[in-house]
């Protein structure tokens, strides 16, 4: 069967703005797809002219027999009006074609979608990559999909199913279907560009952790690979691409330490030329293994501190003890990794003097990169003590939702003036740019080191001085 997925925009009223990120779950979905043995097709309509008669027109060019509809994928989501409006309009365009939503999801969530989206008839939770080919063979046979585990369908009276769960370990995820995706679209900021085309890689799904902004506390339980499984993706990634760089983008890489170590052994042993990059909690790092991880090809670290200010993480019920960011940080650099900061402004609980005392603290700290955030959050309510300042936005640099505001900010204009105003303490400073141009000298390849100075010195010149969003239609890395 001919099998469209649809990665849908955020919003309909252009201009849009790209994702940075390729939409990794559906690519896995597909390649599920793939290994059953039917046809996907993956049409990512935040590229390209967002509209619901594009939508509309190229999907019926392509003639899919059934259609999965993105609505949640690992650094996206999309609302459910929207979700609704494209399944009302698909379904008067292609009658009789089956139309089901999918996402890396709980089914709580994959319910509350259900419900604001009446449209959609059924919806793959879970891990939806394990599941998807049985949902196409009862397709594909005349079976029941309401056999199908993990899977929420809409009775003829709007009344909703769930079926049983799945109790299949994740001891096998298909390694991505890349192909079917231009992955030119989707760059990757310069601070974690390679010389060579970087790819991906979930080696672990989920985050024990739920930090107030962060998408993981709709998603599943933590669930690591088995690396057997990992090795075997690097292998494909190597043979299909080419390439021997790749991001790792677990949520944490470091949430059960024993597997952290057994996979870095098993890329001592199996991959030593494999060069890769991941997101880790500064409280769960220790120089020792920091150590291994660069001697593992592990070249840069993303520590998602979000603040150094107590009452705001604690606000945000971001977990974290800011002392073990120093140490974090300079462990790190030792073991010979760049090291990336991102950080948050407008958190519950801060105020502007904090975030100046958060870039002041980051400063001292000196890591060779940060990224510096407004909260945007995919809520259907405001937590207490703050309020949304837009509708649903989306925007390359930017996390997708609502924008969000405490109380001690005024309006959105602050809020971007802070932006702006961090990116230019932090990188115009005259000791950064002199510290930057040393390690262009140092590098052992000036011409690709020097390319990726130029791509961060404009972007980060662009976020520093322009007078609005990155993105006009206004995800996430660590």
């Amino acid at each position: 069967m001919r099998v469209l997925l649809l990665c849908p925009p955020s919003s309909f009223t252009p201009p849009g703005a790209p994702p940075r990120h390729a939409p990794h779950v559906t690519a896995i979905v597909a390649a599920a797809l793939q290994e059953a043995g039917h046809d996907p097709v993956v049409r990512d309509h935040h590229l390209g002219e967002p509209t619901l008669e594009r939508i509309c027109r190229v999907s019926s060019a392509l003639q899919p027999d059934w259609i999965l509809l993105m609505a949640a994928d690992d650094n996206r989501r999309a609302p459910s009006e929207v979700l609704d409006l494209i399944a009302e309009r698909l379904g008067s365009v292609l009658p009789g074609v089956p139309l089901y939503a999918f996402g890396r999801v709980h089914a709580a969530r994959a319910r509350r979608v259900m419900e604001a989206a009446p449209q959609i008839p059924g919806f793959l939770f879970g891990e939806p990559d394990q599941s998807v080919g049985a949902l196409a063979h009862a397709l594909s046979s005349g079976g029941d999909p309401c056999d199908v585990a993990d899977l929420i369908t809409r009775g003829p009276s709007g009344e909703l199913h769930t079926s049983g769960p799945s109790e299949r370990p994740l001891d096998h995820a298909p390694t991505p279907a890349w192909d079917l995706l231009e992955m030119g679209h989707y760059p990757f900021s310069p601070h974690q560009e390679t010389a060579d085309r970087l790819y991906p890689v979930l080696a672990s799904r989920g985050c024990p952790w739920s930090c107030f902004f962060c998408e993981v506390q709709d998603q599943p339980p933590w669930v690591a690979r088995p690396v057997g499984d990992i090795l075997r993706e690097l292998d494909d990634l190597r043979t299909r691409h080419g390439t021997r760089s790749v991001f790792f983008a677990d949520a944490n890489f470091l949430v059960d330490e024993s597997w952290t170590r057994e996979l870095c052994e098993a890329l001592l042993e199996h991959e030593p030329q494999l060069r890769w990059s991941c997101m880790l909690r500064t409280d769960r790092c220790t120089p020792e293994l920091l150590q291994l991880m660069a001697r593992a090809g592990c070249g840069s670290v993303l520590f998602g501190i979000e603040s150094f200010e107590p009452a705001a993480l604690k606000a945000s019920n971001k977990k974290l003890d800011v002392m073990t960011a120093g140490p974090a940080i300079t462990a790190a650099k030792e073991a010979g990794m760049e090291v990336i900061v991102s950080l948050m402004i407008g958190l519950p609980g801060d105020t502007p003097e904090g975030v100046h005392r958060t870039v002041d603290r980051l400063i001292q700290l000196e890591p060779d990169f940060a990224q510096f955030f407004l909260v945007q959050v995919a809520h259907d309510e405001a937590p207490e003590g703050g309020r949304f300042l837009s509708d649903w936005e989306g925007a390359k640099h930017d996390f997708w939702g609502r924008l969000y505001a405490p109380e001690s900010f005024k309006t959105r204009a602050q809020l971007e003036a802070l932006q702006r105003q961090s990116y230019r303490r932090f990188y115009l400073r005259p000791r950064y740019m002199f510290k930057r141009v040393t390690t262009l000298l140092a590098s052992e390849n000036r011409s690709y080191e020097l390319a990726r100075m130029v791509r961060g010195a404009l972007l980060a010149s662009r976020l520093a001085l322009s007078k609005g969003r990155t993105g006009s239609n206004g995800a996430r890395d660590g």
